[in-house]
Parts: structure tokens; sequence; C-alpha cells
């Protein structure tokens, strides 16, 4: 998989059978000899198993995360309307200046220079605000529905590392981890987003503080997640 390598030397660790039926994984020693222990097959498993247990949520937490999203969805949302509101006030205004500029260039009562200058700085910052609204109005990322996504497929990732179908613990493993390392038995697993947080809530017990982080984290760090962990449940992103 590419995801274990020697806490001692950084080299990766590989498999090696023994006997023909017994598989342990060991370090490549490609800089020489480390003192890192062998490890047998069915052990290893064991210890990845407790790696994904790690990121398992109490659905007492689960909903509070929940909760924080969903609240975290409706401040932005009336933030983009008070934004929304500020920008038309400008966008107005700044189309009224140009009305009166051109009726008074007409009239003559300001000169062709004056006129060109401040017509250009009008059009200039009423294209800016023209920009801005359009953004604004884009469909609104709805990371709440991508953070419950989460919740479930990490509830469920335990219970499909459980199988025992070597297939889907790789799918699953690939999913959570970016790497982890191996020393005489013991695993370091450094996790991928945003499944740090839980495994860090987990441990700490600090949710207050993982949960605001997994909440202002947004579409772009969950998303990714969502996407490798769907095809684990068979459902599309």
């Amino acid at each position: 998989m590419g995801l274990l390598t020697c806490a001692r030397c950084g080299c990766a660790m590989t498999a090696e059978r023994k006997k023909g039926k017994y598989t342990y994984y060991r370090c490549t020693a490609f800089h020489g000899r480390c003192g890192n222990a062998y490890i047998r097959e069915e052990h290893l498993a064991d210890l990845l198993r407790g790696v994904v247990d790690k990121i398992q949520l109490r659905e007492r937490v689960a909903e509070s995360i929940r909760h924080r999203l969903r609240a975290s969805q409706a401040d932005l949302e009336r933030a983009r309307e008070r934004a929304s509101a500020r920008l038309l006030d400008r966008q107005r205004a700044l189309q009224a200046k140009i009305d009166r500029g051109y009726d008074d260039y007409v009239e003559g009562r300001i000169s062709d220079a004056l006129w060109r200058r401040k017509s250009a700085e009008w059009e200039t910052e009423l294209a800016t605000v023209n920009a801005e609204l359009s953004a604004l109005n884009r469909p609104a990322t709805a990371f709440v529905a991508t953070g419950e996504r989460i919740i479930e497929l990490v509830k469920r990732a335990g219970m499909l590392y459980k199988t025992k179908d070597p297939a889907e613990q790789r799918r699953v493993l690939e999913s959570v981890l970016s790497n982890c390392t191996f020393d005489r038995g013991t695993l370091s697993p450094t996790y991928r987003k945003p499944f740090d947080l839980f495994a860090r809530g987990n441990e700490t017990g600090e949710w207050l503080a993982n949960r605001s982080s997994l909440a202002v984290s947004g579409e772009r760090r969950l998303a990714g997640s969502v996407g490798r962990l769907s095809e684990l449940v068979g459902a599309g992103p």
C-alpha cells in the first residue's frame, strides 16, 4: 500500500512469506539494519483495526458536530445576505453617480477630461461590485450535507474494516490514513483531513475545539474525504 514505513529509518515496510504460509512485515533496511522488528500479518491487521477505531464517533458527539455545522451554515447564510445588501446599495450609488455625471457632462457643467477620468473610476468600481455580487449569487456551498456524509461514513469505516476482506480493509486505510509508521509492535498513524480531527477529539476529549475546526474547514477540506470514502459504501460523492 505504501502507507507503512519504518519509524526508525524511514524505509518502507515490505511483506515476506515464511514457510510458504505465514506473512511477516519488516523494514526493507535500505539504509542498513535499524533494529526494527518483524510483525506477523494478522497482528498488523489487528493493530490497523485499532487505528481505524480511533476515529469512531459516539452518537452524542456526532450529533453535536452536526448541530455545530448547521449553525455555522446558518451564520454564513446571514453574513452572505448582509454582504449582498451592502453591495446592492453600493451598486445603486455608483450607477447614480454615473448617471448624474453624464447629465453634467452633456449640459456642459464638467469638462470632457473630468468626465472621462471620473466615469472610468466609477465604471471600474462598479465592475468590481458586480463581480462580488456575482460570486455571492453562486449556489452556496452546502458543507452541512458534506459534513454529515463524512460522519456517517466514518461510523461505517470500522464495520467495513472488520469484514476481514483485504480489499475493503485496504480501501478504508487508504481513505483514512496518509501514512503510518511502525516501531517494534507500535503503530503511529498520520490521518488524512478531516479524520485527524476525529482522532484528536477522541484522544483528548476536547471536542468543542475540534468540531469548531471541522465546521469552519469548509467544502474543500471535507469533500475530498467524501469522495474517497463514498466508494466504500457504493455511493457517489
